[in-house]
């Protein structure tokens, strides 16, 4: 008879079956009594006659006995065996979710860092290199300066000067981003071709002050192409 290599198994007092059993596994809980002589097996798979394994020719010999008197001579049933099956690996479900708490402290770290960062560059004091265009700017007849004062008692003043000539007087002393930006719009209107721009600025002038010409004057007419371009350097030396 040929032996198969998996059976199903029947246990007739759990009524309870187990499928794909290898041989050697079943021979084992026979020969341990782990099942009785009554349960039955078939190959698996087979839709054949289930078989006692007392009856079964592979499995007969392997029997040991299958019940255990306890200390008052009643017969001890015999529980089902679990089912253990060394080639078979057991899954467990695993939880994917990271843990997000590190990351979240992390996130607010570096979020607090470039808070101070930022508000410690909002008040320090701009520090711009010489620009190398600088020569160049003041040798264009139609190349426009930019000037940013910082004066004693804190106010801020600006000035717009065309080419090298001395500022003129309406064009001097502007408290306000309006009043430069009217007055820029007037000096626009008379050149031929797009300016070069320049800020010149005291290096005690603070960045925002800075930003604050670049964004709501130069770069608006940058984009629009009334200037060629804009760059900005330090100068120590009172305006003229």
């Amino acid at each position: 008879m040929a032996k198969p290599n998996t059976f199903d198994v029947w246990f007739l007092t759990a009524d309870q079956v187990y499928k794909g059993v290898p041989f050697e596994v079943v021979a084992g809980w026979v020969d341990t009594g782990r099942v009785s002589s009554d349960d039955k097996v078939r190959p698996s798979g087979a839709t054949t006659a289930w078989v006692r394994i007392a009856d079964h020719p592979l499995l007969a010999d392997y029997r040991a006995p299958q019940v255990a008197m306890t200390p008052t001579g009643n017969a001890a049933p015999v529980e089902p065996p679990e089912l253990e099956m060394s080639h078979r690996k057991v899954i467990e479900d695993t939880d994917d979710d990271p843990d997000m708490i590190p990351l979240i402290d992390i996130s607010l770290v570096l979020l607090v860092f470039f808070m101070m960062t930022t508000a410690v560059s909002a008040l320090s004091p701009v520090d711009v290199p010489a620009i190398s265009t600088g020569s160049e700017l003041s040798q264009d007849a139609d190349a426009l300066t930019v000037q940013i004062e910082l004066r004693d008692g804190g106010e801020v003043y600006y000035a717009l000067r065309v080419g090298d000539q001395p500022i003129a007087k309406e064009n001097n002393n502007l408290a306000t981003i309006s009043e430069l930006n009217a007055r820029m719009d007037e000096v626009l209107a008379k050149v031929s071709r797009p300016p070069e721009v320049r800020i010149a600025c005291q290096k005690k002038v603070k960045h925002i002050q800075v930003r604050q010409v670049v964004e709501q004057v130069l770069h608006k007419r940058k984009e629009k192409q009334q200037i060629a371009f804009y760059a900005a350097e330090v100068n120590e030396q009172s305006k003229q």
